[in-house]
């Protein structure tokens, strides 16, 4: 194949080119001297602060080291604004409302209590080691819009509101108990359907009866909110008020 005197020109021109700019791994530094422990370019045979010999020195995997330094270095930095966030907001949850009132710390213990009688124990636990009780709504609360209620729950951060109804309304200790066994059940994340639920099944082992309890406010409303949320548990026309769970 002939080639013209332009073509020479540019194949001369190319070369001189790629001389001209070495590869760039010629000019990190990787090459770390075993007597000091500075890390000089890989192309140095001596050290440039001891004037030791490079020959038999450490190769260190600069650009793969400084990477995995780097991503280490954003994902601390992530994390850790991530919990200020987080615990930020949780702050602000309990600041932005009113504690209970020693008393009715007292009325709370003595449900909580109850439920550790009767078996509940895990939700007792919850309620007893991981719960901030308030007793006005935080700045979230407030900004939703809700019906009448004895108590609210902020899940994840094991936030519950007892609202003064709470503490005028049930007719003892065991209705108390009742509500506090509804809203465990939201700290330990199960949804309005659920808490119901789980509530209304298991509403005899906490002696909340509806002999005792049937024409009480608390009774009507929990028994009314249940149909709602789970009316298969009311389709029993063989049972009182059709009710499966009698």
């Amino acid at each position: 194949m002939n080639f013209d005197a332009q073509t020479a020109h540019r194949v001369y021109s190319v070369i001189n080119l790629k001389e001209s700019f070495p590869e760039r791994q010629t000019t990190e530094m990787t090459k770390k001297c075993q007597q000091c422990g500075l890390v000089n370019f890989q192309t140095a045979t001596v050290c440039s602060r001891c004037q030791g010999s490079l020959a038999e020195s450490e190769n260190i995997p600069f650009k793969l080291g400084f990477s995995k330094l780097k991503t280490l270095k954003r994902v601390g930095v992530f994390l850790f604004a991530s919990l200020f966030a987080v615990g930020g907001f949780y702050i602000s949850l309990l600041v932005s409302a009113k504690r209970i009132t020693p008393e009715q710390t007292k009325t709370v213990d003595r449900a909580i209590d109850l439920l550790e009688q009767r078996g509940f124990s895990s939700e007792a636990f919850y309620l007893k080691h991981f719960t901030a009780f308030r007793a006005t709504d935080n700045w979230l609360n407030a900004s939703v819009e809700k019906e009448n209620a004895y108590a609210a729950t902020n899940f994840p951060f094991e936030i519950m509101t007892l609202y003064f109804e709470f503490f005028a309304v049930p007719l003892d200790d065991t209705e108390r108990a009742a509500i506090l066994l509804h809203e465990a059940k939201h700290l330990q994340g199960k949804d309005e359907k659920g808490a119901y639920e789980y509530v209304w099944k298991n509403r005899k082992q906490l002696g909340w009866t509806s002999d005792k309890y049937g024409g009480s406010e608390i009774w009507q409303t929990v028994r009314n909110q249940t149909k709602d949320y789970s009316p298969n548990l009311f389709l029993c026309e063989n049972i009182r008020g059709g009710d499966c769970t009698e």
